[in-house]
């Protein structure tokens, strides 16, 4: 599996960031408070490029609000693209042509997506979004937790971009 991910490490880099670059071009106005790698490995290694805005988030806010949610439960969908406006996901490739059913090699894929966003946090592509202070880079598969994105990234970096808490 690492040596077909490090096959990959080009083209996936670069699907990454002229995904970015291009979606950038219609939403520079936009202030970005998160970007995540929404992924379902053992679906052909689907991954979905996700960012949300301050305005989005504030709308879902309300309408949660209005709905009965407590602050908690608001705090829980905040980094969650299953909460999100469908809208947010504006890219998706698959990097494999077969299921992905070894444990293992699913969480070796997450671990490789985490190490293609710190070389993105390097990148022109990165500096240009237009994020909040406190913005945060995600990397999950679908059923997981938002909390095992900042476990997963706690073996990589401590740095603020990834740390949820």
């Amino acid at each position: 599996m690492e040596n077909f991910l490090e096959k990959q490490q080009e083209f996936f880099f670069s699907f990454l960031t002229d995904s970015i670059d291009n979606y950038l071009l219609d939403h520079s106005d936009e202030t970005f408070y998160a970007f995540a790698l929404d992924c379902n490995i053992y679906e052909e290694g689907e991954i979905n490029l996700c960012i949300n805005t301050v305005e989005l988030w504030q709308e879902t806010t309300e309408y949660y609000t209005e709905k009965g949610y407590n602050q908690e439960q608001l705090e829980a969908m905040k980094y969650s693209t299953g909460d999100w406006d469908e809208n947010q996901r504006f890219a998706s490739l698959h990097l494999f042509d077969d299921w992905v059913e070894d444990e293992e090699d699913i969480q070796t894929v997450l671990d490789w997506l985490c190490e293609q966003m710190l070389l993105l946090v390097e990148s022109q592509t990165f500096r240009h979004i237009p994020k909040t202070e406190d913005f945060k880079l995600l990397v999950y598969d679908h059923d997981e937790s938002v909390a095992a994105s900042q476990e997963r990234f706690e073996k990589l970096t401590m740095s603020d971009y990834f740390q949820i808490d």
